[in-house]
């Protein structure tokens, strides 16, 4: 589903090689976690794979298609389509309720009037229906992180790319958002955790460390 062939990103302004010759294959239903040191490149993976940044050299297949090098446009509507995004900091809008968060990338598909049926469903699913018309700032961070995913699965991507979700959160609320991740991975998900946590790094089925 998701393979990087030789896949090396050089930062030209300084230099830096953030990858160097990565090799990786995401099938259809992995659960994968990416460890590694600050500066391992942990960052850039997760950019590269979620479209968002594009190789220096080798080759990304996204779906079998060859993606790496394709102009900023079209990775742009490749990544709305095929991927669900998790962030540390959230990323939810403030002026906006736990459901039309969740309902915006169905909004930015151009997907009709079902869209708030759609996401209620998720926040159903994550266990958040009756938070469904609080803003973020009426949410603990355990529960704006579940919103988070719930707008991540939404669209029925290909993969959810996960960057250090449980980071900030206490223990109870990482716990939580861990079990979640659980239930997606055993529901069919496929997802890449990008994680300094130990006990989430573990919680996947398959692991890659970087140097």
């Amino acid at each position: 589903m998701l393979k990087l062939i030789h896949a090396s990103k050089i930062y030209a302004k300084n230099g830096i090689c953030a990858l160097n010759s990565v090799d990786l294959t995401v099938q259809d239903g992995d659960y994968i976690s990416v460890t590694g040191a600050s500066g391992s490149g942990k960052s850039t993976l997760m950019h590269i794979l979620g479209l968002l940044d594009s190789l220096s050299d080798g080759e990304y297949l996204l779906d079998g298609a060859a993606v790496a090098h394709l102009p900023a446009k079209q990775r742009a509507r490749l990544r709305s389509e095929k991927i669900g995004f998790v962030f540390q900091q959230f990323r939810l809008l403030t002026g906006m309720t736990a459901l039309e968060n969740v309902a915006l990338p169905l909004a930015l598909q151009g997907i009709p009037h079902e869209r708030s049926e759609r996401a209620l469903a998720v926040l159903e699913r994550v266990g958040l229906s009756d938070r469904a018309n609080h803003r973020p700032h009426q949410l603990s961070g355990g529960q704006q992180q579940r919103v988070a995913i719930a707008r991540a699965v939404v669209t029925e991507p290909c993969v959810i790319l996960a960057d250090e979700p449980t980071a900030g959160l206490d223990p109870a609320a990482a716990d939580s958002v861990l079990e979640l991740f659980d239930r997606l991975h055993r529901s069919g998900h496929t997802l890449v955790l990008i994680t300094h946590d130990e006990r989430a790094a573990q919680c996947a089925a398959r692991r890659m460390h970087l140097e």
